[in-house]
């Protein structure tokens, strides 16, 4: 269950961090 629930929420996060990232590089080139 553990597995699944890593599985499920690291793609999750790493998604969230790549979309912030991204976001703040976009503003400072602005």
């Amino acid at each position: 269950m553990d597995f699944l629930f890593v599985t499920v929420i690291a793609p999750v996060i790493t998604g969230c961090i790549v979309a912030w990232f991204t976001y703040r590089l976009n503003q400072r080139n602005k």
